[in-house]
């Protein structure tokens, strides 16, 4: 006699991981702290796009390129100095921009942080 075959869902599994949202509907402070943080980064994502919008040639779309798969802040942060770099001198806007990037950074990274102290003009 053969036994019954028991077909199991992924929730009977043992140790299966449940769902992120189930995972973490006991505490509200992690979520809210996690979408925070996210909002932080696509606003910064968006200024140094934005600032690389107005780098013309190939270096602004490489730029635009690697800001564009950036996965968190501190790739975006490394890529400051390149970005200011690289922003034409002649233009208002650079200032506009450096004043933007510094603005995004400082939401994102809390002061006294050593990164914090970005260098930008």
């Amino acid at each position: 006699m053969t036994a019954p075959i028991m077909l199991l869902t992924l929730r009977e599994i043992p140790k299966f991981p449940p769902p992120w949202g189930y995972a973490s509907a006991n505490r509200p402070e992690e979520r809210r702290g996690r979408r925070l943080a996210r909002l932080g980064f696509v606003t910064l994502k968006l200024v140094f796009l934005r600032a690389a919008a107005d780098i013309p040639g190939e270096t602004g779309q490489e730029l635009q390129r690697r800001i564009r798969q950036s996965s968190e802040p501190i790739e975006l942060w490394l890529l400051r100095a390149q970005v200011q770099a690289a922003l034409p001198e002649d233009e208002g806007r650079s200032s506009g921009h450096v004043a933007a990037i510094r603005h995004a950074l400082a939401n994102v990274y809390p002061v006294g942080s050593p990164l914090a102290e970005d260098g930008l003009r």
